[in-house]
């Protein structure tokens, strides 16, 4: 019994040696944090969804603003990605008696994994 549980275990580090890159890519993810502002003079803004769209048009990430601040979307996936598009809609207000629906949208290039930030001009 003994034998055969250090025969496995022998086996098993010796394939996990011998194709290292199969292991490897298991766990490689990308990492990118996407910071998105909006503007939209001079009112205040509610931003009810934001989309992330990568440059084949797939949907990789979403966020909303109730308050019109900065929203802060973290994207984790096995393959890079080059570009992305971030898309927004939401209402814009002024004073308190006056509301509009607004959108924007706007695309950046991306390195490697890191930090981006996208500012998104709100036009109805």
């Amino acid at each position: 019994m003994m034998k055969a549980g250090v025969f496995a275990l022998t086996l098993a580090v010796l394939v996990a040696f011998t194709f290292p890159s199969a292991f490897a890519q298991q766990g490689t993810l990308f990492t990118y944090t996407i910071h998105v502002d909006f503007f939209a003079y001079p009112c205040s803004l509610t931003v009810g969804q934001i989309s992330l769209y990568d440059s084949s048009g797939n949907l990789v990430g979403v966020g909303s603003s109730p308050y019109g601040g900065e929203v802060e979307i973290s994207i984790r996936t096995p393959t890079p990605v080059n570009a992305l598009t971030a898309t927004a809609s939401g209402e814009a207000t002024w004073g308190s008696y006056y509301t509009w629906p607004v959108n924007g949208s706007r695309s950046i290039t991306l390195g490697s994994t890191g930090d981006y930030w996208i500012t998104i001009a709100m036009n109805n």
